[in-house]
C-alpha cells in the first residue's frame, strides 16, 4: 500500500530545452528565482518545443508576469509557435543589454525572418555574454552567409567597370566582418579604379603577403610614384604569378625615369624626334644596351658638348645608331623619319637577338605600325615594343 501511494505522487521530467536558449542561463537579469521557478522556466520552453503549449502557458504561472525570465521565456514559446516576433526579441534584449540568452533568442528569431545582418548584430553581442554558449559558429556562418554573395557581386561590378558600385560591396563585408582579407583586397582594386590613391594607401596595412596582397601593394605604391617599393613589392611574387614580369620591368623602368635627367624627360616629350633623342629613349627602354656595345669608341665632334652624349656613344657602338666616321659627326639635332626610325628599330632587334618586327601596310593587324610622325613618346612605345622587356630579365625570387 505505501509502496502504491509513494507510486501516485510521482511527476513525470519535463523535457530538456534542445532549439531555443536557456532563460536562466547565465548571465541572467532580474530579481533572483529560487529553484523551482528556474525549473519551471525551462520546462516551459522545453513543453513548447516537444509542441504542448498547454503544459509551456501552465509552467509559465509559476513567474511573475514582469520578471525578464518569464518574458523570454513566453517570447520563445510565442515563436515556437510560429509567430514571427523578431522586432519584439530585439527590442527585448536592447532593453536589458546585459541578459545573455535574450540576445541569442533574438538571434534565432531574426534569422528565421532573413534578417541576417540584425542576426550578426545581436549573435555578437550574445557570444560577448556567452562566450561558451556556441555563439561563435553561429557568427561564423551568418558571416558566411551574408558576405559571399556580396563579393560576388562586388567582383562582377567591377569587372563591369562598375567601381564606385564594387566599394559599396566591399565596405558593406567589412562592415560585417573588419578582418576579411577578400573584402580588403576588393576595396583597395576599386579605389585604384577610381584614382582614390589615399584610400587604397589606408587599407594597405591590412593586406597580407600573400601574391594578390604584394600585387596591390605594389600598385599602391605605384599610383603614389614609390616605385622603388612598387619594385619590391612585385620582385616578390612568385615566379608563375601572371603578369609578375609585366609589373616587375613597369615598375623598374618607371624607377629609372622618376629620377630621370633633363635631356631625357626633353626627348620623351619632343614632337619632332632629334637623333640624340632616339638615342637616349633607347638607353633608357633597353637597360642592357651599353652592355652590348662591342664596336670601337667613336669619336663624334658634335657630341662632346652634349649631357647625352654617352647614350649616343653608346647607340652608335652597339650598331642600333651609327654615326658618320669619315665626317666624325652624329647629327644629333637632325629630325629622325620613320624610315630612319624603322631602321634603328630593326638593329634594335638584331642586337638584342629579337625578331625582326613586322611592319604594317595599309590597314593590316597583328604588325608594327610606324607613325607618321616620330615624336618621343611613340618612339618610346615602339622600342619597348620590339625590345620585348630589353633583353633585361626579370628576377626571379
Amino acid at each position: 500500500m505505501v509502496a502504491v501511494a509513494l507510486a501516485s505522487c510521482r511527476t513525470t521530467a519535463p523535457p530538456a530545452i534542445s532549439q531555443m536558449p536557456d532563460p536562466v542561463r547565465p548571465p541572467v537579469v532580474g530579481a533572483p528565482l529560487d529553484r523551482e521557478q528556474a525549473e519551471s522556466a525551462r520546462a516551459a520552453v522545453a513543453y513548447a518545443e516537444n509542441g504542448n503549449p498547454a503544459a509551456a502557458k501552465k509552467a509559465l504561472g509559476a513567474l511573475e508576469p514582469s520578471h525578464p525570465v518569464r518574458q523570454l521565456a513566453e517570447l520563445e514559446v510565442r515563436f515556437l509557435a510560429g509567430e514571427a516576433v523578431a522586432a519584439q526579441a530585439r527590442i527585448f534584449a536592447a532593453s536589458l543589454p546585459g541578459y545573455g540568452s535574450a540576445w541569442g533568442f533574438a538571434t534565432i528569431a531574426a534569422r528565421r525572418e532573413g534578417d541576417l545582418r540584425a542576426a550578426l548584430t545581436t549573435a555578437r553581442r550574445a557570444a560577448e555574454l556567452q562566450p561558451d554558449a556556441g555563439w561563435g559558429s553561429v557568427i561564423a556562418e551568418l558571416e558566411r552567409a551574408q558576405i559571399a554573395p556580396l563579393l560576388a557581386e562586388g567582383d562582377a561590378l567591377l569587372q563591369r567597370g562598375d567601381a564606385a558600385g564594387a566599394l559599396t560591396s566591399a565596405r558593406q563585408v567589412l562592415d560585417l566582418s573588419p578582418n576579411t582579407v577578400e573584402a580588403r583586397c576588393l576595396a583597395v582594386r576599386a579605389m585604384l579604379a577610381l584614382h582614390d590613391t589615399k584610400g587604397a594607401a589606408e587599407m594597405v596595412p591590412g593586406l597580407p603577403d600573400s601574391s594578390e596582397g604584394l600585387e596591390l601593394k605594389g600598385s599602391v605604391a605605384q599610383a603614389l610614384g614609390q616605385w622603388d617599393l612598387a619594385l619590391e613589392f612585385f620582385t616578390h611574387l612568385p615566379a608563375g604569378y601572371p603578369n609578375r614580369c609585366q609589373l616587375v620591368e613597369t615598375a623598374r623602368r618607371n624607377l629609372r625615369f622618376a629620377n630621370a635627367p633633363p635631356y631625357l624627360t626633353r626627348a620623351l616629350r619632343a614632337k619632332a624626334l632629334r637623333r640624340g633623342d632616339l638615342a637616349t629613349i633607347m638607353v633608357a627602354e633597353v637597360p642592357s644596351l651599353p652592355e652590348r656595345a662591342k664596336g670601337p669608341v667613336p669619336v663624334f665632334e658634335d657630341v662632346v658638348q652634349l649631357p647625352e652624349r654617352s647614350d649616343i656613344i653608346a647607340a652608335a657602338r652597339s650598331g642600333v645608331i651609327p654615326g658618320d666616321a669619315v665626317t666624325h659627326r652624329f647629327g644629333p639635332e637632325r629630325t629622325v623619319s620613320p624610315a630612319e626610325l624603322a631602321a634603328a628599330l630593326e638593329r634594335l632587334a638584331k642586337a638584342l637577338g629579337r625578331p625582326a618586327p613586322r611592319w604594317c601596310r595599309d590597314r593590316e593587324t597583328g604588325c608594327v605600325r610606324l607613325p607618321e610622325v616620330v615624336d618621343g613618346q611613340a618612339a618610346g612605345a615602339l622600342v619597348r615594343q620590339v625590345a620585348g622587356g630589353g633583353g633585361d630579365p626579370c628576377p626571379q625570387r
